[in-house]
Parts: structure tokens; sequence; C-alpha cells
């Protein structure tokens, strides 16, 4: 479907005013060649109106080609794909010491090893399409895979927080002693602003501005940039918390300090911006201010799943199966306005007019005295 039309160099249709002095001047050059002149006995055999004009008849047309390449005609259409959703979802782990403990006193299997083995179940499900992050935290939170599509990536990351492979990483974070969720939550929200196009990332102050918001008291003025609404950047993405932690606004140790994230007010601008945001909560130790702040009527920004502290891998799979049915990807539609220049026709055509009529001079049916 065209949509507009728009000539890029319009003074060149001037040129076409030219076209009949030039036909003109052409026609009385060509009576000074003219073809022989034959007897009536051979009318039957003299050239046709066709063969007389051909020149002139190619001239004109080669010469509107070339004219109308130079005013390059530029249309626009629509064109309409549809596509598969991708997601962008960041997977955020808590691994401070807590998690070390079996799930139960019959099992050496630890709460750790549940969480990696439903996070690594997760990944497989879900589309090769979709952009997947991991970020793993206990007092300070680590950005372990930014978001991506390579999977095997994913799971040599998974298997440096693997208890067995005793990594740097994984002692690191196990010898943490707080559960740091906000600052998690909000690493990978940074994640996310870091792949917006260069043109619409956000500049400092404006990052500043956000992270004063986050450490300020909950109903604090949020001011969302406009370039995050032009993008619709929270279309398609999500943040899931695990952790068997206490759910609070913030660290207790930091709460005077001020130098965390409070984490409802990570949740209002996750609710501002777009983004859904699932805690998997083992014992459901969920403060009352974060419940409202997801249960909040009307807003909805994601859930809570609650288990219970001997939770069973069952369990887990079921979680993420949910919340992976919650997320599932869509079949869309994309309307796109594409620009088109008529110029490589209009060239292409009246150059092989051209040589079609240097050709056709050295046919001797058609060559003048």
């Amino acid at each position: 479907m065209f949509t507009s039309l728009e000539l890029t160099y319009p003074w060149a249709l001037l040129l076409l005013g030219l076209l009949p002095l030039i036909v003109l001047a052409g026609l009385r050059w060509r009576e000074t060649i003219p073809f022989s002149r034959v007897d009536s006995r051979f009318e039957t055999i003299a050239p046709t109106s066709i063969v007389r004009h051909y020149e002139t008849l190619l001239f004109v047309a080669a010469y509107l080609c070339l004219v109308l390449s130079i005013v390059d005609i530029s249309y626009a259409r629509q064109e309409v794909e549809e596509f598969i959703e991708s997601k962008w979802i960041f997977l955020t782990l808590d691994m401070s010491g807590s998690m070390q403990r079996p799930i139960n006193r019959f099992s050496d299997q630890t709460l750790d090893d549940l969480a990696l083995d439903g996070i690594e179940n997760f990944i497989d499900i879900r589309g090769v399409e979709d952009y997947i992050g991991l970020v793993a935290f206990s007092s300070t939170p680590k950005l372990l895979a930014p978001l991506t599509f390579d999977r095997r990536l994913l799971r040599n990351k998974i298997e440096l927080l693997r208890r067995k492979n005793h990594t740097p990483i994984y002692r690191q974070l196990t010898s943490g002693g707080g559960t740091n969720a906000s600052e998690a939550v909000w690493l990978a929200l940074s994640a996310f602003f870091s792949m917006l196009p260069e043109k619409s990332r956000l500049n400092l102050d404006e990052i500043s501005a956000l992270r004063n918001f986050l450490l300020g008291a909950p109903g604090g003025l949020l001011d969302v940039p406009n370039k995050l609404h032009q993008q619709q950047f929270g279309t398609g993405k999500a943040v899931i918390l695990f952790t068997d932690g206490r759910i609070e606004p913030t660290l207790r140790a930091h709460k005077r300090k001020g130098k965390v994230p409070n984490l409802v007010n990570v949740i209002e601008l996750m609710r501002a911006i777009g983004i859904r945001f699932y805690i998997i909560s083992v014992g459901g130790e969920v403060d009352t201010a974060v419940q409202r702040a997801m249960d909040d009527v009307g807003r909805d920004v994601g859930r809570i799943f609650v288990t219970a502290k001997s939770l069973q891998q069952q369990t887990i799979h079921d979680v993420y199966q949910e919340i992976d049915n919650l997320e599932s990807n869509h079949n869309l539609t994309r309307v796109t306005q594409v620009t088109r220049s008529t110029r490589p026709f209009f060239t292409v055509a009246g150059w092989l007019l051209v040589l079609i009529h240097v050709l056709l001079r050295n046919l001797p049916s058609l060559r003048r005295l």
C-alpha cells in the first residue's frame, strides 16, 4: 500500500521543458538525411512510420527516464511483518550462606542446587528468540551474564555457582551474610537500560535521578525519562527473583545509611516502565510493604510465589513453568513504513534505451542514406 510520494530534486522537472525544442531540432536535422526515395512500384518496401520515427521515440523515452532518475521519485509503502515476540528476562538468584542448607534432613542436595536446577530448566523451556541474563547476589550482587541468547554461555555461568565446583565466584557470594535483593534487581534493570539503542540510552543525570529516587523513602516523586516511554521499554521484559531470605524494602544494616535502593521504590519504577517482577520466596518471609507494593489493586506488576522451606525439585519446576506460561511469547504484527526510490529503475531503463538506439542504428534495414 503506497502512502506518500516525494521528489528528491523536483527542480529537475524543468528539464522536461527542453524536450520539445530538442525533438524539433532533431527532426529538422534529420530532414537533411532522408531515407532514399523509391519509385511508386516499390511503395510496399518503403519505410513505415515506426521505422522513420523510431529514433525520436527512443530519444523521448530515454530522455524522460534519465530526467526522472534525476528527480528521484521516492514512495513509501506499508509492510506488515508477523513475528514471535522476543522476551528479555533476568534471573536473579540468592547465593547467601543460608542457601547452603539441605532441602531436608534426608537429602544431601542444598537449596542452591535446587534453585540452579530450576533456573537451568527454565532456560531450556524458553524459546531460542529470548534474551536471558543472570545475576547472583548475597550482600552484594554480581552480573554473571548480560542479556544473551547463548544458552551454552548461560549454562557455563550456572556451573560457576555449583557447590561442587568451588569456584572463586561461588566462595565470594556464599561468604556474604546479607540478602541484598533490591541492589540485585536494580543491577538487572541497569543491564536492561544498557541494551537500549545508543540514541535512546539514559545519560548520567537521568540515571542519577533514578538512583536518588530508589535510595529515598517510598512515596517519592518518580520522574521517568521520556526516552523509556517512547521506546515502550518495558514491553516483553521481566525480572525473576529467587531467595530464601526475608524480602525487605532494604537491608537492615543499611537502613540508616541509605546506601541501598528501597525495594518498594524499585517495584514502583518497574511498574512505571512496564517491567514484570516475579518473586520466588522460599519460606514466605515477605515484608508487608513489599507485599502491598506487589498487590496494589489495578496496578499489577507481577506476582509472589511462596513455597515451603522444605521444598522439592518438582515444586521449583512447577513455579518456573507457571512463570513461563505468564511470560509466553505472543505472535505479534509489525507495520513499518519502507521508503523506496525509483532512481535505479529509471537510470537502468534510460541507459538501456540508449543502448538499444545505438544497436538499431547499425542495422542495415534501419540505416539512413
